[in-house]
């Protein structure tokens, strides 16, 4: 909440515009479906504290893990990609799908510190169950609550490897997760070793 008032609306809301978070993907998917913020002009001292650690809005599982490759790209955003590439079976002719690049989000120094941190949640934090032994993972756990007085909640977990030169990101999004594990979202980290 403090950094929230640090920054102010203004700047939030510039950094929100510049992770995709406020549009659309653009993946060549019908259908998508866009995140919910307040408006700009809506947005006070306590809606902004409640933004600041997660609340009061919804994105998408695809705009999450757009934002989260942004930060594994050094902070230069990209449009998702279904398709690499098509090869014709018939004549063998290659069509690619070249990458769209949306703008940088952030700076490469400021991407490799939030790296860093990713790096610490599953080192020391909350994501240790997505430890493997010889790799460098970073990761963010998250539990929300799905609903109001629902009792319901929503656990995740993104991962991202090697913290080092990252090729892949994962996100691992429960529903109403039930059972031992419970719903804390650093509990289900361990299914990243199973992608």
């Amino acid at each position: 909440m403090d950094y929230g008032q640090k920054i102010g609306v203004e700047k939030y809301y510039e950094y929100l515009e510049k992770f995709g978070l406020l549009n659309f993907t653009g993946v060549d998917l019908p259908g998508e479906a866009g995140g919910i913020f307040l408006k700009k002009d809506k947005v006070g001292p306590v809606e902004l504290a409640t933004i600041s650690f997660g609340q009061r809005f919804e994105i998408t599982p695809l705009q999450m893990i757009t934002a989260v490759s942004t930060i594994a790209n050094n902070g230069v955003r990209m449009k998702p990609r279904i398709v690499k590439q098509i090869i014709n079976s018939q004549t063998g002719e290659t069509t690619n799908i070249e990458p769209i690049e949306k703008g940088r989000a952030i700076s490469e120094e400021t991407a490799k510190k939030v790296l860093s941190m990713m790096e610490t949640v599953v080192a020391e934090g909350t994501g240790k169950n997505a430890q493997v032994a010889g790799y460098s993972i970073g990761g963010k756990t998250g539990t929300s609550e799905d609903g109001v007085n629902t009792n319901k909640y929503v656990s995740s977990f993104v991962g991202v490897a090697p913290i080092e030169d990252p090729e892949v990101v994962i996100l691992i999004t429960l529903y109403n997760p039930t059972g031992e594990g419970g719903h804390q979202g650093g509990e289900w980290s361990i299914l990243t070793l199973l992608l």
